[in-house]
């Protein structure tokens, strides 16, 4: 599994990104602020998880970039049709709550002599240091509303692209809601194809 990436390709990944929300014409959507709160935010620099998929400096917005491609390829193979401006809000937008949530620290490990050396790793912030509203997923989706009028489907997607593998609110009604919103269940599918193909070559 992947442990890093250059600076180069953090680089190159934040380029991608912003070019590819400042494509976004949705209307009433407030680009500038959210380029500017990503500017101020360590989004581009933060690890995706504390040890999983692309727990690594720079990890956040490759992750993100790579949910975007997955859900593009998936949309189309399955018949059904959103607006691309729709596929980039929930595939590149849908961990933002991730960004300042994570902070690193020295671990003591030992290497293949046996020698003790410190290694950089990760771990979730202190509550009082991060964003609460609830879990990451109604974190991320309450934050993108603020940039975005974001339709129910779309709500939704977001909401659950974890398919009830951490707590939420429909958990017990998630069949209904993914027979509801295919979205939902194209986003799930991206994210899953992301963590565990694309990001473990």
């Amino acid at each position: 599994m992947k442990k890093f990436i250059t600076q180069e390709q953090i680089q190159q990944n934040k380029e991608r990104f912003i070019e590819l929300i400042k494509s976004i014409k949705t209307e009433g959507a407030d680009i500038e602020g959210l380029l500017r709160w990503l500017d101020k935010s360590d989004f581009f620099k933060a690890p995706s998880s504390t040890k999983y998929h692309c727990a690594y400096e720079g990890g956040l917005c490759e992750h993100s970039l790579n949910v975007y491609d997955s859900l593009i390829k998936l949309v189309p193979q399955f018949g059904v049709e959103y607006p691309e401006d729709s596929l980039k809000v929930v595939a590149l937008l849908h961990d933002i709550a991730k960004a300042n949530f994570y902070e690193s620290y020295q671990r003591n490990v030992k290497d293949e002599t046996g020698k003790w050396i410190q290694v950089e790793e990760y771990k979730v912030r202190e509550p009082e240091d991060r964003f609460i509203y609830g879990n990451h997923e109604q974190n991320s989706e309450f934050m993108i509303h603020t940039f975005f009028p974001l339709s129910v489907e779309e709500s939704t997607s977001i909401l659950h692209h974890h398919a009830g593998m951490s707590w939420d609110s429909a958990k017990d009604e998630l069949s209904v809601v993914y027979n509801k919103y295919p979205l939902a269940v194209l986003l799930h599918m991206a994210d899953l194809a992301a963590c565990y193909i694309t990001e473990t070559r």
